[in-house]
């Protein structure tokens, strides 16, 4: 899974600083306090009202901010739980913004808002930052520097607005990974947003898959709440993806193809977390239009604005052109369930995060448990019972001899094995690896190797454990294959069949037949250099001595040659007939251990396939969930 990104909430209001200006206005002077009532008032005797109904009331009260905050904790404590013991099944991305919200004062939760605008048009991003702008815009002021600087960014890199009254301590971007990897942060202040801690992530992103294609609204759902961000990381042009989890999600489209694409789209219950915006000028639709997006004219709503910021006298043209438009939805939906509470309530969107979050953890653990149900049934009702299974394997360790003997004798009779005789050597000492090779590949245990690997799927099939056993890695065509680069290569995964043939057949290609080609070659050399030697003492002897006669000469020549050649024969063909045993040999060697690999397994019997220890996580799991739903019905 890509890295998380945690944005950084904007300033907080301090609750100590309220109390204390709360705590001013109502003080009074003990001196004051002591003083007689003006003249004007009746003098009237005080009653001492019993202490202990407001000692009752503080205790309550101080319980009750105790139990809220007891509750924070304990689901927080439940959520870090679950993160530890369920990663596989909950969203990681999602959990950290969860547990970061709980982990604020109640009521003052940040909240993340994403704006996606779909890259389906040509003009897609460029209505997600003007929708952007005027959700955000203040029509009395004029046109602000953070306006300019979303109108000249280019969303192929993401960008981050914080609306807050003041700017962050450390302006500028944030940085993710390194010190050169950096998103653009905008400031901005507005009126009516300002004191929420809210943040916006502005971005493009693909058009999502359809309902059909999807297959699961879960799916959806977190492609949406949780867009991936490329940081770059270098100057060289790399980038990084990293997930930046939302509480709630914008997708802003454009034209007939924006809309198209909403449509497809699987439908939401409700559009509180996620919600669509497609802008179609001059469509005007009627408030019950049965519409899956708010359509908005985004032309109309800036010409207002542009009236209005440019003479206050506008400001009844500007309300008539920006209800037209009908972005006042969008701005509703944006300020729904966001505004800070002094109760010290949490904020609707992040108990519907957690709410989500344990939604969809169950939903991934059902998901598991009905995988392994299925799997435990499917071996319990299986139809290849051990017995047949053993029936099986005597009926392929009988074939598999068949076809090695059989093979085998057509391969050393053959045609191919025959332009390797003794006095064929001369021109064909470098095919010897070739042919050998050949003869290995297509008739040493073919047919065996595969019904080998049938019968071990049957065993899994069946329940049966059967290895795995180390995959052995292929030679080269000339079985000549360097050593140093099998070091470099990585180890192959391993294999649930036996690879007694394979690796037989490696042995065979990788270490026999090297050396069979080296003596070929050296029976070769020899036999000529023998040759060439006596015929030259011959005609040595011819030249140098007056009686030896050119018959006397012949002979030495021709004893030198018969003798070199009679020795490459004997040589050779017993080198030929030793290579064939050992092939037969260790033919039977390969198929007598395959059959005891599989006659061991099926001595063990059935083993669950599923452990005791992943029962057990999937229960906790089950109960840490039920457990983080019970405290969230409670919590504020």
């Amino acid at each position: 899974m890509p890295p998380r990104i945690s944005l950084r909430p904007i300033g907080r209001r301090s609750s100590l600083c309220l109390r204390t200006r709360a705590a001013e206005r109502s003080s009074v002077c003990f001196f004051c306090s002591l003083s007689s009532r003006p003249s004007g008032e009746p003098d009237r005797r005080p009653r001492r009202k019993p202490q202990t109904p407001r000692r009752f009331a503080s205790t309550a009260s101080a319980s009750s901010d105790q139990r809220v905050v007891n509750h924070r904790k304990e689901l927080e404590d439940i959520l870090l739980e679950l993160q530890k013991h369920a990663a596989n099944y909950v969203n990681l991305s999602r959990l950290q913004l969860a547990l970061n919200g709980l982990r604020q004062s109640p009521g003052d939760e940040s909240i993340r808002v994403a704006a996606l605008g779909l890259t389906s048009g040509s003009e897609s991003g460029q209505t997600a930052k003007q929708v952007l702008k005027l959700l955000l815009a203040d029509p009395l002021k004029g046109e602000e520097e953070w306006e300019r600087e979303v109108e000249q960014h280019d969303l192929a890199t993401p960008m981050i607005i914080r609306v807050g009254p003041d700017p962050p301590q450390e302006l500028g971007s944030i940085s993710v990974a390194t010190k050169g990897s950096l998103l653009h942060e905008v400031h901005v202040s507005s009126a009516t947003l300002n004191g929420h801690n809210l943040e916006l992530l502005l971005m493009e992103t693909t058009p999502f898959l359809s309902a059909q294609e999807l297959r699961a609204l879960e799916g959806f759902e977190e492609s949406v709440l949780v867009p991936t961000v490329d940081i770059p990381t270098s100057d060289t042009g790399r980038y990084t993806p990293i997930t930046t989890p939302v509480h709630k999600a914008l997708i802003v489209a454009d034209g007939i193809l924006g809309a198209a694409s909403i449509v497809s789209m699987p439908t939401l219950e409700s559009d509180k977390v996620i919600a669509a915006a497609v802008n179609l000028p001059e469509y005007k639709p009627t408030d019950d239009s049965p519409l899956p997006f708010t359509p908005i004219d985004v032309g109309t709503a800036s010409l207002g604005l542009g009236l209005v910021r440019k003479d206050l006298k506008n400001a009844i043209e500007f309300e008539h052109l920006w209800f037209q438009s009908n972005m006042p939805k969008l701005v509703e939906w944006l300020k729904a369930d966001i505004m800070a509470s002094s109760e010290g309530t949490t904020k609707p969107p992040v108990k519907e995060l957690i709410a989500s979050l344990l939604i969809h953890t169950t939903a991934a653990i059902e998901s598991e448990k009905a995988r392994r149900l299925g799997s435990s049934l499917s071996s319990t009702t299986s139809l290849t019972p051990v017995k047949s299974l053993q029936n099986s394997l005597d009926d392929w360790a009988e074939s598999a001899h068949s076809e090695l003997q059989e093979q085998l004798e057509l391969a050393f009779s053959s045609k191919r094995w025959r332009k390797l005789g003794w006095w064929k050597l001369f021109w064909r000492v470098d095919d010897v690896g070739m042919l050998t090779n050949d003869i290995l590949s297509q008739r040493f245990l073919p047919n065996s190797e595969r019904s080998a690997i049938f019968l071990a799927g049957r065993m899994k099939e069946a329940g049966v454990t059967l290895g795995p056993f180390p995959n052995p890695t292929i030679a080269n065509g000339n079985g000549t294959g360097s050593k140093q680069l099998e070091s470099m290569t990585p180890d192959p995964a391993p294999v649930p069949w036996p690879v007694n043939i394979p690796a037989t057949r490696r042995y065979l290609q990788t270490e026999t037949i090297p050396a069979l080609q080296a003596l070929a070659q050296k029976l070769t050399l020899q036999t000529l250099s023998t040759s060439g030697l006596t015929s030259a003492l011959g005609v040595l002897i011819y030249l140098s001595t007056l009686t030896t006669t050119l018959y006397e000469a012949g002979t030495v020549a021709a004893l030198g040659i018969v003798w070199s050649l009679r020795r490459m024969q004997k040589k050779w063909e017993a080198a030929r007939t030793f290579w064939e045993g050992e092939v037969r040999e260790e033919g039977r060697k390969a198929v007598r251990g395959v059959e005891t690999e599989i006659a061991e397994a099926l001595k063990q019997g059935r083993t669950p396939k599923d452990g005791v220890e992943d029962q057990e996580e999937l229960a906790r799991a089950q109960s840490l969930v039920e457990r983080a739903q019970e405290i969230l019905s409670k919590l504020r």
